[in-house]
């Protein structure tokens, strides 16, 4: 499979190459801080993560804290999604930041501005697994054919984000 992205020609950049994930389940906590998401743009997210640990081969697993986040994220802790916003950043739509331990991925938190309670679901799927796969060792790249492309144009995961998961899933789960 390696061999055939490559050859099809990608954009793929690292954000901590050496750093990995592992294969256990893809656990999430929702915090919406009382800002109302219909459901329709609700399911968005929850699909999206869906959609990711598919496609990473990974069980997904919301957690049982009803949306809580914790105060740090250590290895085990649920993947921390907050719909919040810092007021100094109004152009943002989304943030992510992985946690790492040793040379793995092991969770980390995903800020998604308010403002999405306005968007369409289409462009919040996109923003929800750009965000997943920061937290899973992509970085933003300038090719409109990748996800990881902050314009958030391309519908479906590009020849460079499926290596780049590869190479940071050790070949897959």
């Amino acid at each position: 499979m390696i061999g055939a992205l490559l050859s099809a020609g990608c954009t793929v950049v690292l954000r901590d190459p050496g750093v990995s994930n592992g294969c256990g389940p893809l656990r999430y906590s929702f915090n919406t801080h009382d800002i109302t998401l219909t459901p329709e743009r609700r399911a968005a997210v929850d699909d999206a993560i869906a959609e990711f640990g598919a496609l990473v081969g990974r069980s997904v697993e919301p957690s049982a804290s009803g949306g809580a986040t914790a105060e740090s994220n250590r290895p085990g802790d649920p993947i921390a999604f907050e719909l919040a916003w810092p007021e100094d950043d109004p152009d943002g739509l989304g943030y992510a930041e992985p946690h790492i331990v040793g040379d793995s991925y092991a969770g980390g938190w995903v800020m998604l501005n308010p403002i999405i309670r306005h968007a369409p679901p289409g462009l919040i799927r996109r923003l929800v697994l750009h965000e997943l796969g920061h937290l899973h060792g992509l970085a933003d790249v300038e090719d409109g054919q990748e996800l990881m492309d902050p314009s958030l144009v391309a519908e479906m995961w590009g020849p460079g984000d499926l290596l780049g998961l590869v190479i940071t899933h050790n070949g897959g789960c």
